[in-house]
């Protein structure tokens, strides 16, 4: 019998809009952000993964409302960037059930690379996305996605290459 035991990381990360603005993960003062999310764990779905990251990340009670992207980040075609570990992450549209008010992390988001990065949450203009750094890089994708409502299924790879 075949054993793989090549590692690959699956997370759940969400978009969540509200009165014009996105929801982030910023690290370092603004060196770069993300979205709030993370690893799925033993006997959760992606779904359950995305809920309880948002309320460790951000004490936020929220639902999903559809999947919208996933996002493959080889180490070897990713240049490393991420570090040596294969991640495919799924991105779904969720949506706020209570109020709007973030807390203090109870599992902040670490930078894996530098893990004196610290993530806080951080409510984030529309009309300020396409000066951020944003990882992944849909910087362009979630301004359409926001202004359309529109956001067809897609398929990213890091590093993105804008289209």
């Amino acid at each position: 019998m075949f054993e793989n035991k090549y590692k690959v990381r699956v997370s759940s990360r969400a978009i969540i809009f509200n009165q014009g603005k996105v929801l982030l993960n910023c690290f370092g003062n603004g060196k770069y952000y993300n979205f709030p999310g993370g690893g799925i764990e033993k006997e959760e779905n992606a779904l359950q993964a995305v809920v309880r990251e948002v309320k460790e990340e951000t004490g936020l009670n929220v639902s999903v409302t559809e999947m919208v992207f996933s996002l493959e980040y080889e180490p070897k075609t990713g240049k490393q960037i991420y570090g040596d570990c294969h991640h495919i992450s799924f991105f779904f549209r969720c949506e706020l059930t209570g109020n709007d008010t973030l807390q203090t992390p109870t599992l902040p988001d670490i930078d894996p690379i530098n893990t004196t990065l610290v993530a806080s949450p951080k409510w984030v203009k529309i009309k300020d996305l396409s000066s951020l750094n944003i990882l992944p890089h849909i910087n362009k994708n979630l301004i359409d996605y926001y202004n359309t409502g529109i956001f067809l299924p897609r398929f990213f790879e890091e590093p993105y290459v804008a289209e």
